[in-house]
């Protein structure tokens, strides 16, 4: 008697024809039609939930959640710290010159460096995450229900928000001696120089702040403001003569450097459609 050939195994699952053409579907989907039934386009503004307000302002095509690299050279090995934070000791919450902290940060920008990983192999990811967002934008404007400075008309405006700016402080002259307020005395100490360095840092960003679409000429930043004096909100302009940019373009690059910290994000116009026209 013959033996009885073994069936050959096969697969239990034998994708059918819908679902190839579904998954093939997924994958090749242009990117404005990823958002083309959100709710933004869906709902009256006044109807938007709190949770959608919040998807749409930290989490959408024009929001997107950053964490703020060291410049090269600026992490001076803290980033090795076993307890992390940036900082010897730890924590988000280290000395913050110009935000309302005590201590000295360290370092404005030398000169303008994209580049990569910082000398001595200490590494760049800092712990210090936030938002970027197109503040300029309708959409976001009918979400916060509030108004940008005048000083903003006719500009394309980039919020950046719970990063801080550290700057260096100036180094104080030690031979020489300060009267006491209190005392009268001599003393070496000389009066707070943080709001000055502060200031001028701030005036810095004009010149490093940059926006720049995909194979076009980059603009710097016009008109820079911190929203709240010490706070880590900062508001850039950049006027809309020069920038020249549609929707049928796919990237757009927004780079700032706040003291020892880099930010930079790129923004798909592609997706940021409302109500079908480009709203930036």
């Amino acid at each position: 008697m013959r033996p009885r050939s073994m069936p050959n195994q096969v697969n239990s699952w034998v994708p059918s024809r819908r679902h190839v053409l579904t998954l093939a579907g997924a994958c090749l989907l242009p990117a404005n039609c990823l958002y083309a039934s959100e709710f933004w386009d869906k709902k009256d503004p006044s109807q938007w939930t709190g949770e959608e307000i919040d998807q749409l302002t930290s989490k959408s095509p024009w929001a997107k959640q950053v964490t703020a690299t060291y410049a090269p050279g600026e992490n001076g090995g803290y980033g090795q710290q076993r307890n992390g934070g940036g900082y010897p000791g730890g924590g988000m919450g280290g000395p913050r010159i110009g935000m309302g902290g005590g201590g000295i940060g360290i370092g404005m920008p030398r000169g303008r460096n994209r580049g990569g990983g910082n000398p001595g192999g200490a590494s760049t990811q800092s712990n210090y995450k936030g938002t970027v967002r197109w503040e300029s934008a309708q959409p976001i404007r009918d979400a916060v229900k509030s108004t940008l400075p005048d000083a903003f008309a006719k500009h394309y405006v980039i919020g950046v928000r719970d990063i801080p700016l550290i700057v260096q402080s100036p180094a104080r002259p030690q031979d020489t001696d300060y009267p006491d307020s209190t005392t009268g005395n001599s003393t070496t100490s000389k009066p707070s120089t943080t709001d000055q360095a502060t200031k001028e840092a701030i005036d810095n960003l004009k010149t490093i702040t940059t926006l720049q679409p995909k194979g076009r000429d980059l603009a710097q930043a016009s008109v820079v403001q911190q929203m709240t004096p010490g706070g880590t909100y900062f508001l850039f302009g950049f006027s809309k003569d020069s920038l020249d940019f549609g929707k049928k373009d796919h990237e757009v690059d927004f780079y700032t450097r706040l003291g020892r910290l880099i930010v930079k994000v790129k923004f798909d116009p592609s997706y940021m459609l409302y109500h079908k026209q480009l709203a930036v």
